[in-house]
C-alpha cells in the first residue's frame, strides 16, 4: 500500500484548506473559499519559491486606436469621383 498516493494528498489538501477556513472564520460561500485559497497560495508560494510574475498587461503597452472624425475606427478611403 502507497502512503502518498494522489488521491490521499488530494484528500490531506481539501482537510488542510478545511482547517484554515474555519480557523479564519470564513462561511460556505465560493468567495470566502476562494480568499481563503489565495490566502494559502499567498503564504506558501514564497517559501516555496513560486512568487507571481508580472503581470501580462504591464509587460506591454496597448496600440494607439485611430478615429476619425465620424467617429469610426480605422482608416476610411475615400470614394472615388465617379463620372
Amino acid at each position: 500500500m502507497r502512503i502518498l498516493t494522489f488521491r490521499r494528498m488530494i484528500g490531506i489538501a481539501a482537510i488542510g484548506v478545511a482547517y484554515v477556513h474555519g480557523k479564519r472564520g470564513g462561511d460556505a460561500s465560493f468567495a470566502s473559499i476562494s480568499d481563503t485559497l489565495s490566502y494559502l497560495w499567498s503564504s506558501i508560494a514564497p517559501r516555496l519559491g513560486l512568487d507571481k510574475p508580472a503581470q501580462r498587461g504591464q509587460a506591454r503597452p496597448m496600440p494607439a486606436r485611430t478615429v476619425t472624425p465620424n467617429g469610426l475606427a480605422g482608416e476610411r478611403h475615400p470614394r472615388p469621383q465617379g463620372s
